[in-house]
């Protein structure tokens, strides 16, 4: 495994560690790129709920990158630091 695998598999870990709620808006915010609009039409809410939806999941990445928190890749309950 390259160490951009290596990465990528973090990053994905830690994706899939958010509550699905904010793991769906960021994938569609930011994967797909679409709207707030079309996410909160799509997730029969607001754009306001998206937007802090998308807020509070970009908050939880950052804290868990700034404590250093790192997800083994096949199993992100195993943590290391």
């Amino acid at each position: 495994m390259t160490l951009d695998d290596e990465e990528a598999a973090g990053a994905a870990a830690l994706m899939d560690s958010l509550p699905d709620r904010h793991r769906t808006v960021l994938r569609l915010r930011l994967a797909h790129r679409l709207p707030a609009v079309e996410v909160a039409r799509i997730l029969g809410t607001n754009v306001e709920a998206v937007l802090l939806l998308q807020h509070a999941a970009l908050n939880l990445l950052r804290r868990q990158i700034a404590a250093g928190t790192v997800f083994d890749g096949d199993n992100p309950a195993d943590q290391r630091h």
